[in-house]
C-alpha cells in the first residue's frame, strides 16, 4: 500500500510539471512593423478572406496596449494605446498578419511575435533615431524591449516613404535617412546583421498624379531602387491592387505584399547573406493583379 501511494503520488508530481511546461508560452521570433500609413494598414476589413490568418495559433501580436493578442486585424488597434506618438485612429488590414502566416508555413516549428509600431503620414525624417520613448523610433524600441520578454527581435519590416514625395530635398535625404535607421536598430537591439525587409513604393493612383504633393514619386521610387545595405533586401508593390484613394494598398495587395515581405525576410534569416537580394522583389505566386 504504501508503494502504491508512492507511485501515485510521483505521478501526480510529474502531471503537476509537464501542466506547467504546458503553460510556459512557447519563444517567439519577433518581428517590428513600421513605417506609415500602408504598413499600420488601410485594407479593408470586411474584404479578409475567411480564418485568416492560418497558423493563427503560432502568431501572436504585441498590441498598442503592450499586451500579446491574437493576430486579428486590425493589428494597429488604437484600443489601450500606450504610446500616443504611434496613434492611428483608422487602421485597417496590413501586411503584417499575412506575413505571420507565411513565415509560420516556410519554419513551421516556429512562432511569430508582431510588434505594430507605424504611424500614418509619418516621413523618414519622423523615424530619426533617438532615446526618446515618446518618438516613433525610442517607442520602437521600447516595444521590442518589453516583447522581447518572450522572445527576440529577429527582423524589421519597413514601408514608408509617400509622405516625402512631395519634397525633392526629402527624397533625396531618404537614403541616407533610411540607413541611420537601420544602423540604430542594429545597435539598439544588440544584432549587427540584423534582417531589414523594405517595400518599394508602389503605383501611384491616376487621380493623384497631378497632385503636387507626390511630384517626387518616381524619383523617390528610383532611389529605393538603388539602396544597397547589407542584410537589407527591397519588395516592390507597384504591381499590387490599390484603393479607390489611389496610394493605400487595397486588402488583397496587404496580403500579397506581407508574403512576399516574409519570402525576402525568410531568404535572409536563412540565408544570412548580407549581399541584397536579386530575386526579392519576385512574386513567384504569379501576378496578384
Amino acid at each position: 500500500m504504501p508503494r502504491l501511494c508512492l507511485i501515485f503520488l510521483l505521478c501526480l508530481c510529474l502531471g503537476v510539471v509537464a501542466c506547467g511546461r504546458d503553460e510556459t508560452p512557447p519563444e517567439l521570433l519577433i518581428f517590428i512593423l513600421a513605417g506609415q500609413s500602408n504598413m499600420s494598414g488601410r485594407g479593408e476589413l470586411n474584404q479578409l478572406p475567411d480564418n485568416f490568418p492560418a497558423n493563427r495559433e503560432r502568431i501572436a501580436n504585441f498590441n498598442n496596449a503592450y499586451q500579446w493578442s491574437g493576430p486579428q486585424e486590425p493589428l494597429d488597434s488604437p484600443q489601450g494605446q500606450k504610446d500616443l506618438c504611434s496613434l492611428d485612429l483608422t487602421p485597417g488590414v496590413g501586411p503584417g498578419a499575412s506575413f505571420g502566416q507565411r513565415i509560420s508555413e516556410l519554419m513551421p516549428t516556429v512562432h511569430v511575435g508582431l510588434i505594430p509600431c507605424a504611424l500614418g503620414g509619418a516621413g523618414i525624417a519622423m523615424w530619426a533615431p533617438s532615446t526618446n520613448p515618446k518618438t516613433l523610433y525610442g517607442s520602437s524600441i521600447r516595444r521590442a524591449g518589453e516583447a522581447a520578454k518572450r522572445g527576440r527581435v529577429r527582423g524589421v519590416l519597413f514601408f514608408q516613404g509617400e509622405s516625402d514625395t512631395a519634397s525633392r530635398a526629402a527624397v533625396v535625404a531618404w537614403p541616407r535617412r533610411f540607413a541611420a535607421l537601420v544602423a540604430a536598430w542594429r545597435r539598439d537591439l544588440g544584432d549587427p546583421t540584423l534582417p531589414v525587409v523594405f517595400a518599394q513604393l508602389g503605383r501611384l493612383g491616376g487621380n493623384l498624379k497631378s497632385d503636387p504633393d507626390y511630384r517626387y514619386w518616381n524619383l523617390l521610387k528610383a532611389k529605393q531602387a538603388k539602396l544597397r545595405l547589407p542584410y537589407v533586401a527591397m519588395v516592390r508593390s507597384d504591381d499590387l491592387a490599390l484603393k479607390p484613394d489611389g496610394i493605400h494598398l487595397s486588402t488583397s495587395g496587404q496580403i500579397f505584399l506581407g508574403r512576399r515581405m516574409a519570402e525576402a525576410m525568410y531568404r535572409l534569416l536563412i540565408h544570412r547573406d548580407p549581399r541584397p537580394d536579386p530575386v526579392a522583389d519576385r512574386w513567384v505566386g504569379g501576378s496578384p493583379l
